[in-house]
């Protein structure tokens, strides 16, 4: 496909009309002025009709696929189910047409390496992953106090991620697979090393929830620079949606700070509000991911945020986080060599 100029505006279709798939039109349609949503496609076409009438002039299609190869669509938005991804990715390289996906890559490490070995065929860097704490302010401001060098070398990843509430029976590699990836981009992304291995175990926190739910895990990674990480991971902690992230140096550490809140003080307290869900708590950053990543396509450079080799690593990390998880023991990882592509 043709880059586009500054001056054109690109035509984003977007595939999966939900909770995510809203989100990402509102964004577009509100914040990013050099683009416009021209297409929606979801399983429940009364949905995709209804968020389609939020934008002007959006067209609704019965068929992924049609919508990809659709030539009145430039670039294409994938919020669908997770198992979804790899297969719609694949069909968007074959058009040449770029696509942000939401996480995960793919959901198997061989659906993964599939849309690796396809993008890498192509020669074209058109795949971009949606890891929005890549442009989140407070993890940025944490990734540039440890790149300025003056705290001193990396020695520890510390991040926690807790979810208000999750659906009865959730399984410890459901988290792993649906949850934890995020942990393991910003592990990655923050310490600039990869994870060479891991160690998982997890917990039940309730009696009453399914005798097989493991609800909070707790990971262990050891990275290439022999410097260290640890991530909670708890869905069910009730208070509300919380992610914090913190990088201990030899000098001194850098963590993430609450986003911009009232302080509201009543009942003889004061508190600050903590979000229901990531929705909320990262709005800021979804606005900026998908209007770098317009720009990016219209600049033909690059897209900053995560690509595919960052999905492929999240799915190594996590297939043997699985591997420790269900063992009980630590896990070495094989890390491949990098592609020409991504270096």
């Amino acid at each position: 496909m043709e880059t586009k100029t500054n001056s054109e505006t690109l035509s984003v279709g977007i595939i999966g009309a939900g909770g995510m798939g809203t989100r990402h039109v509102l964004n577009l349609h509100r914040a990013v002025g050099s683009a416009r949503v021209a297409a929606i496609y979801d399983l429940d076409q009364d949905r995709a009709r209804q968020v389609a009438g939020m934008c002007r002039q959006s067209l609704v299609f019965d068929d992924p696929e049609r919508l990809i190869n659709d030539p009145h669509v430039d670039a294409v938005v994938i919020a669908s189910p997770d198992d979804t991804h790899a297969r719609l990715m694949l069909a968007c390289l074959q058009a040449g047409k770029p696509v942000l996906s939401e996480k995960p890559l793919a959901t198997t490490v061989e659906d993964a390496v599939r849309v690796l070995e396809a993008e890498v065929a192509l020669g074209q860097r058109l795949v971009s992953v949606g890891y929005m704490r890549r442009f989140d302010p407070q993890h940025m401001a944490v990734k540039t106090a440890v790149a300025d060098g003056a705290l001193g070398r990396p020695l520890l990843f510390k991040e926690v991620h807790r979810n208000a509430a999750v659906p009865y029976g959730i399984t410890g590699e459901t988290i792993l697979i649906n949850s934890a990836g995020h942990d393991f981009d910003s592990t990655r992304w923050l310490l600039g090393e990869e994870v060479q291995e891991v160690f998982v175990r997890g917990l039940r926190s309730r009696a009453d929830l399914h005798p097989d739910t493991k609800d909070l895990l707790l990971i262990e990674m050891a990275m290439t620079n022999e410097s260290l990480a640890v991530v909670e991971v708890y869905v069910n902690a009730e208070y509300g949606y919380e992610v914090s992230a913190e990088v201990v140096c030899q000098r001194g550490s850098a963590i993430t700070t609450l986003a911009d809140t009232a302080l509201v003080r009543t009942e003889a307290r004061r508190a600050y509000s903590i979000p229901a869900d990531w929705l909320a708590r990262f709005q800021n950053a979804y606005v900026v991911e998908v209007a770098e990543w317009v720009e990016s396509i219209q600049e033909g450079r690059p897209f900053d945020g995560a690509n595919t080799w960052d999905g492929y690593m999240t799915m190594l990390i996590t297939g043997s986080c699985i591997e420790s998880f269900r063992g009980g023991a630590a896990k070495s990882l094989k890390i491949p060599d990098k592609p020409v592509l991504y270096q």
